[in-house]
């Protein structure tokens, strides 16, 4: 099944409702007509995923909403971008990036292991956990220079070299969809996320206070395109070693040919204060979502999502490199994220 091509990137989905065939006549065709030709689909229509109440990965207490099942989610920066749809899934997820600096970290590479979990308590409610995990680092030791911690003290950077490993910072959201249009293939859905400094010094983590973000989540089904959007606002609650304030936009983009959709997400956020060159340790220096900086940062991300089972199963990778940072900090990275719903 082909469809013409359409729009890129913005914030919401545009739309072509599920095809539905025909009512079928109530008059019986007399004997000597001609057979009745076969239906002929829109060549802009999108193949149809969406299941019938007997269908896989439908009913059930925790089923959530499969009005959308043509959409497939956000895959690079985890953290902020969260799927509008209410659903129950285990995603577990690898990533790792390289990346050169010359104000504050030595160059260096890491990688990370992690799982997150969203639980749908009706069609519109739901929560999850997507942040956390196990990331293993190594910072050259050829990079000399010297720099201030979180406490003031003076360093040479090639105290931070060598290897780190360590716990992220734990995290979840909880959100409700206040607008479902499935015949317009359309959802807007807010919600707020949080995040408890619980993980390993070692690896820049674990430094209070904690955070919250109120946010918009949107899709819109365009044709063959699906859009998603996100934005937010992070913010600290209660004092601590690190008070940032944030913005974020984030925009997915993806094409469906069957069961394979290429994608491309933009990830960008603003800081509404200046944030200190010479600290290397505070709040999202090393982002392990998004592979990038604190300060005004923007990044892209190009890849692909197949789904494997439909309604059940999905896999996809993204490539992502920075396109604006601040502290010189240039990165790059890959992330490989699988989705099993229920």
């Amino acid at each position: 099944m082909k469809c013409r091509w359409s729009l890129l990137p913005c914030l919401l989905f545009a739309s072509t409702g599920l095809a539905q065939s025909p009512a079928l006549s109530q008059v019986k065709p007399k004997s000597d007509a001609p057979p009745a030709a076969e239906t002929v689909l829109d060549a802009n229509t999108p193949p149809a995923y969406n299941w019938s109440e007997s269908g896989p990965g439908s009913g059930g207490r925790f089923a959530g909403n499969h009005g959308f099942d043509n959409f497939i989610g956000f895959l690079s920066n985890p953290l902020q971008n969260i799927d509008p749809r209410a659903m129950t899934a285990l995603w577990p997820m690898f990533g790792s990036t390289w990346f050169t600096t010359r104000e504050a970290l030595p160059d260096g590479n890491l990688q990370l292991y992690g799982a997150g979990l969203y639980v749908a308590l009706s069609e519109r409610l739901s929560f999850g956990m997507n942040q956390g995990g196990y990331a293993t680092a190594d910072f050259s030791r050829n990079t000399s220079g010297t720099l201030r911690d979180r406490f003031g003290i003076l360093h040479d950077r090639r105290e931070f070299s060598g290897d780190r490993e360590g716990w992220l910072n734990l995290g979840g959201f909880v959100q409700y969809t206040v607008i479902e249009n499935v015949p317009d293939q359309f959802l807007l859905t807010a919600g707020i996320r949080w995040e408890a400094p619980s993980g390993t010094h070692e690896i820049f983590q674990g430094n209070p206070p904690a955070q919250l973000a109120p946010y918009l989540t949107a899709g819109k089904a365009l044709g063959c395109f699906h859009v998603l959007a996100t934005v937010g606002y992070e913010f600290p609650v209660g004092s601590g070693d690190v008070n940032l304030n944030f913005f974020y936009a984030n925009l997915h983009v993806d094409r469906q040919f069957g069961r394979l959709y290429p994608l491309v997400e933009i990830n960008w956020t603003y800081h509404t204060s200046n944030v200190g060159i010479d600290l290397e340790t505070r709040h999202g220096f090393v982002d392990l979502g998004t592979f990038s900086n604190s300060g005004n940062v923007v990044a892209l991300a190009v890849g692909a999502n197949a789904v494997l089972v439909p309604g059940r199963l999905e896999f996809g990778a993204v490539y992502t490199t920075s396109l604006a940072t601040q502290r010189n900090l240039d990165f790059n990275g890959v992330l490989v994220k699988m989705l099993l719903r229920f």
